[in-house]
């Protein structure tokens, strides 16, 4: 009798978990739909963030709920509901930032045998190339690229497909994150994690929108920050360096994962050859700038010091952008360091946290790569701020536009919360090791 009703109760429990799974999936796919129905989310900021908070709190109803569904139907739903997210928004033309159309103009300047970045787009040079489809939606069409040769081949390959189309930008990106979900189902196996963890990041609201909705760049970035995780788990550490390498060609910020790589290896009877690869894939994607005395930086230290939207905190203390890559450089060094003995996505969560709460600005996008980590290594706090973090366009309620203090408030909050829960838990175990007898 008690056997048969603790089986009723599981059995109670699981059709809970499955119909709140479902709940929250059906709310979260729901939202994607009308999202992709609002012509242009910069216009109607109100409409995107209450859609937002929708979307969001449907995937936090979800993505807990899943986790508690048996068998394969859990992993089943999980890829079934990412997949009608992604095709909701897929069809979506890119409103909430406009920079898809920074990576046909760059492709489309490098076809004309330009540099993108010896020029800015309002260069006379570059007058025969202006239109009106792409030209009038550049941001800061005054600076000169700030993407490296990774992303500029990128963009120079969908190019040559389909030329001067954001949608095909779009498609090739949004490939490269469905390849990011397949290496992070590969790394959920080799570490002998529930594959359902998946959901994590399959159904975050910040990848939907920033990589489906907005066709951002990072998606390829993360692609390779995945796969060299996977590589450095599987001992392949050579392989490991040259993917972050490739990373670092497509956005700076791989780099970063680097110095935690290498310090996890002190100690071991041969050097692992995971700078040598890095610095080599990284030389080559330079080398054809070097060679032609292009400046490849671009305009990247104007955005360093002039950029300010959704400032870092380093940035919101000092207003300057240089603080904010030393302390970056240095959180990342601390970390590498102090974490290196952690399990590797741990430790990761701890960088690339730290490392995009101190950068010079928090552009919502910048928060992606942070999100296949906490698939690996769930944090309730960061996974909040995945959400929180899209206050940051209240930037454009008000005109000028600016981030709203309020705003800035709740977008740290989760973090603040989840640091005082995490201090009061070792105070309260020390004192109670304090009060029990030895």
């Amino acid at each position: 009798m008690e056997n048969a009703d603790r089986q009723a109760s599981r059995t109670r429990r699981e059709l809970i978990a499955a119909a709140a799974a479902l709940l929250g999936s059906g709310g979260l796919v729901a939202a994607c739909l009308a999202l992709a129905r609002v012509p242009n989310l910069v216009e109607a900021p109100r409409t995107f963030l209450v859609l937002w908070g929708l979307a969001f709190a449907a995937y936090a109803l979800g993505a807990v709920a899943v986790q508690r569904v048996p068998g394969r139907r859990a992993l089943g739903l999980v890829l079934l509901v990412a997949g009608g997210c992604r095709l909701a928004l897929l069809p979506a033309p890119p409103t909430l930032s406009t920079d898809a159309y920074r990576y046909v103009w760059d492709a489309r300047v490098a076809r004309a045998g330009f540099s993108p970045w010896a020029y800015p787009a309002t260069a006379p040079e570059l007058a025969g190339l202006r239109d009106q489809a792409i030209y009038p939606r550049l941001n800061h069409p005054g600076w000169r690229s700030l993407y490296p040769p990774g992303a500029q081949a990128f963009f120079s390959a969908v190019h040559a497909l389909l030329p001067d189309s954001v949608r095909a930008m779009k498609a090739a990106l949004t490939l490269a994150e469905l390849a990011t979900l397949a290496a992070l189902l590969w790394l959920l196996a080799a570490l002998g994690l529930p594959l359902v963890r998946a959901a994590i990041y399959a159904w975050n609201p910040l990848v939907l929108v920033e990589v489906w909705g907005s066709a951002h760049l990072d998606a390829l970035a993360i692609l390779c920050v995945v796969l060299a995780v996977r590589a450095a788990v599987g001992e392949r550490h050579a392989l490991a360096g040259a993917l972050l390498g490739a990373g670092a060609l497509v956005k700076l910020y791989p780099a970063a994962l680097l110095p935690l790589l290498v310090a996890r290896l002190i100690g071991r009877a041969r050097v692992a050859p995971t700078v040598p690869a890095f610095l080599g894939v990284v030389c080559l994607g330079y080398a054809p700038a070097l060679v032609g005395g292009v400046d490849a930086l671009g305009s990247l230290p104007r955005y360093v010091a002039e950029e300010h939207f959704n400032p870092g905190l380093v940035r919101t203390l000092l207003d300057a952008g240089e603080p904010s890559v030393a302390a970056a450089a240095l959180w990342i060094l601390a970390v590498a360091w102090w974490r290196r003995t952690r399990p590797l996505p741990e430790a990761a969560v701890w960088l690339v946290g730290g490392f995009v709460l101190l950068s010079p600005n928090i552009f919502p996008w910048y928060v992606l790569w942070l999100v296949p980590f906490l698939a690996l290594a769930p944090s309730v706090a960061w996974i909040a701020f995945t959400g929180t973090v899209a206050l940051a366009y209240t930037f454009f309620l008000q005109q000028p536009w600016a981030v709203p203090a309020w705003a800035r408030v709740l977008e740290f909050a989760p973090l603040a919360a989840g640091a005082a829960w995490a201090v009061g838990r070792r105070i309260r175990g020390r004192a109670l090791r304090e009060l029990t007898p030895a």
